[in-house]
């Protein structure tokens, strides 16, 4: 094959020279198939029908993966596709054996919550010993918890990646050195939910404007987050319509006063009552928690806590906080798993027992739709 018949490619073509769409399109068929760019992104996002690349438009993701596959065969780097690099593209993929290695996409609290997925973590630990993000003493135990995370982490940053800590089909093929093939593990639970049926189970009408734009975000959080259980899942809803009516109330309707000077809730400075008033879809309320999330999220949610009251942040609040027990150190795994769905002890996870046994019922429904 003549590479010089293919021609420059940059960021830009097929989308200001729509000309040049099918040459794009080749370009992140290789791309995608040797393991530098995504097909698409979560369970959600395929489910609405949106990828994260646009076929046959050189955007920035297409750009960063050209890089990437430069850097990985020692060329200029500059994110254009020059005859050298179409040579370097087309060589690798008659280098590729026929099957490749196939890995499952890993994300923190594989191998705890699912421990089917000790073999692939390990396999991940010893990978990331060998590049020297985590010291050759640790032992490769199986369990994707904090020490594992960070190390991805510094992985993903070091090689230009989004630093999220998934382990996705761009990171496994870095770590290898080579293209891999990578699976979903979890049962493709989230994409075959019905969003028509499941709002229109809530029987306050008034409610479903806010569900309709609620419920797409907090699903979404849990699949990215990994909660896949269906009554983990049920339960968050109803979380989220005790405590926000599903988005309406995003923001506490009482001042806040009430909390002033509650050092159980870390408001320790004048006004922190109502500066650090119940916000989002759970409702996160005092100085410490806002501190916590800041800590978490990478956002400065002391200085300006309205953004906690903000739809895509506060998903993320309510799942991961009820996924690993942030709140109250009570977490989703210790009350539903599986066939156990103590929904009234659940509430232990938010606000120890209040209104426990009504938030039980409305996750009884939820349950029932899903």
């Amino acid at each position: 094959m003549l590479t010089n018949e293919y021609p420059v490619l940059r960021r830009g073509d097929g989308i200001d020279y729509p000309e040049l769409r099918e040459s794009v399109k080749l370009l992140q068929k290789l791309l995608i198939e040797l393991g530098f760019l995504k097909e698409g992104t979560t369970l959600f996002d395929r489910w609405i029908g949106r990828s994260e690349t646009d076929e046959g438009q050189f955007g920035r993701k297409t750009e960063a993966a050209v890089k990437r596959f430069q850097e990985s065969r020692s060329l200029i780097a500059d994110g254009v596709v020059w005859s050298y690099t179409w040579d370097a593209l087309f060589k690798a993929k008659e280098a590729t054996p026929g099957k490749l290695r196939r890995h499952a996409v890993l994300r923190i609290r594989d191998g705890i919550d699912y421990p089917q997925l000790l073999p692939e973590v390990r396999t991940l630990q010893d990978l990331l010993k060998k590049e020297g993000f985590m010291e050759p003493s640790e032992p490769s135990d199986g369990l994707f918890g904090p020490d594992t995370l960070n190390a991805v982490k510094n992985f993903q940053n070091s090689r230009g990646l989004v630093a999220d800590g998934m382990v996705g089909q761009e990171t496994w093929s870095l770590l290898w050195n080579e293209p891999i093939e990578v699976y979903l593990p979890y049962n493709n639970l989230i994409s075959s939910l019905n969003l028509d049926r499941i709002i229109a189970s809530i029987p306050y009408r008034e409610l479903h404007p806010y569900a309709w734009e609620s419920i797409p975000l907090i699903l979404r959080s849990c699949d990215i987050n990994g909660v896949i259980d269906l009554g983990q899942i049920a339960y968050i809803l109803a979380t989220a319509e005790h405590e926000s009516r599903l988005g309406q109330w995003m923001e506490e309707l009482a001042s806040g006063w009430a909390y002033e000077w509650r050092s159980d809730l870390g408001n320790n400075r004048s006004g922190d009552g109502p500066r650090y008033k119940g916000r989002g879809f759970v409702q996160i309320t005092g100085r410490r928690n806002y501190t916590d999330w800041s800590g978490r999220l990478g956002i400065d949610l002391v200085n300006v806590p309205e953004k906690a009251a903000e739809p895509d942040l506060a998903a993320k609040i309510l799942v991961i906080g009820m996924r690993d027990g942030t709140f109250t150190n009570h977490r989703l795994g210790q009350y539903i798993w599986g066939s156990r769905r103590d929904f009234d002890n659940a509430r232990r996870i938010v606000n120890r027992l209040d209104r426990a046994a009504h938030i039980a019922a409305i996750a009884e429904e939820y349950y029932r739709v899903l």
